[in-house]
């Protein structure tokens, strides 16, 4: 009687198929048990005629038991009602894990697949900015592209949080076809996002400046390999002792407050790690003073008419007057060959000046 009526709590259909099966074999004793019934009744109703024969009292005490015919028939009664309530329970049961593991793998079905797929945008959009060849007009078409790829994706994401909230009313907990959460998936999705977001904006960035500093796309993707070959993560950055063996492979003599100064320069919150970004930045006010003295040589190269010297008159009468005594003044004389009196040299004043803006 007491199995009749326990409750039960079970999350799979394999649980509630144990219960059932219980249940059967109960059902099963069920016509034995009625005989037995039977048999204690007829030996009731024989002790019942024999106590009528001898004018014994009818309310004979048995012994041997406390239960009497009456309470027998009423637990009979009451299991015949129990049993047919208990299966119908247990078939109902068996319904609702049914439709719940319908949830399960409409969810896992989805999950399996959108989890993935979120990981290898990730790759793609790591590899893109990695490239190499191409020019960064190339690369934010490319990444333009997976963006509206990825945008265009948003009504999976949306229909998976459908589900998912289906199997929370359901007060679903377990899923054992999918290792994927609908926690997992969101922040994978969050960082999807972001991702694409920052790398489109590093990229406008890298054009930005290579435009404002006249970097050939040759230069970048120099830039780009170097930086490549030492972020031994292959993250997108480097850490310290990374940046340290890529300028040490350049050819910097690096002190230890030679590169504390280096890295303020490219770490200037201190978080241990540079930046593609700040390494361009880096490398072009490294290259930039050589490439203004180049520059002026080869402007004096012109006013001189492509003699390695420059006269007093030329300055005076190419440049303005402020431009043309400053560079008389301090432009020291040309102690070359054939040069005639008065002769300047210009390419020791440009080299000389490395990085002043006055000219």
């Amino acid at each position: 009687m007491e199995d009749l009526q326990d409750m039960f709590i079970v999350h799979t259909i394999e649980e509630v198929q144990s219960l059932i099966a219980a249940h059967e074999q109960f059902k099963a004793t069920l016509p034995e048990a009625d005989t037995e019934r039977q048999a204690i009744l007829g030996i009731h109703n024989e002790v019942q005629k024999i106590s009528q024969s001898y004018g014994i009292k009818a309310n004979i005490i048995n012994p041997y038991s406390t239960i009497t015919t009456e309470e027998l028939l009423k637990q009979w009664e009451k299991v015949k009602m129990l049993v047919p309530q208990r299966h119908g329970s247990l078939q109902e049961e068996m319904a609702r894990q049914h439709a719940h593991e319908r949830l399960r793998r409409q969810f896992a079905a989805q999950a399996n697949l959108i989890g993935p797929w979120i990981q290898a945008r990730m790759e793609e959009i790591g590899r893109c900015s990695l490239e190499i060849g191409g020019t960064l007009e190339d690369q934010m078409t490319q990444l333009k592209q997976m963006e509206h790829v990825i945008i265009a994706y948003k009504p999976n994401i949306d229909k998976l949080e459908g589900d998912h909230q289906l199997i929370q009313e359901s007060l679903i907990f377990d899923n054992k076809h999918t290792n994927y959460t609908m926690e997992h998936i969101r922040v994978g999705w969050e960082l999807l996002l972001t991702t694409i977001a920052r790398t489109i904006n590093e990229i406008e960035t890298q054009i930005l400046t290579r435009d404002a500093k006249g970097i050939s796309q040759q230069q970048m993707n120099e830039f780009r390999s170097s930086f490549n070959h030492f972020d031994r993560k292959k993250n997108g950055a480097m850490e310290t002792d990374d940046f340290r063996a890529c300028l040490i492979s350049m050819g910097y003599d690096l002190g230890e407050v030679e590169f504390a100064r280096i890295m303020m320069l490219v770490d200037q919150n201190a978080t241990g790690i540079v930046s593609f970004q700040s390494f361009i930045d880096f490398m072009t006010r490294e290259t930039a003073d050589t490439d203004t003295a180049e520059q002026v040589v080869a402007s004096f190269r012109i006013l001189a008419a492509d003699k390695p010297y420059i006269l007093v008159d030329e300055l005076r009468r190419e440049l303005p007057p402020e431009q043309a005594e400053y560079c008389i003044m301090r432009m020291p004389p040309y102690k070359g060959p054939g040069a005639p009196p008065g002769a300047l040299d210009y390419t020791a004043f440009s080299t000389a000046l490395y990085g002043e803006s006055d000219l």
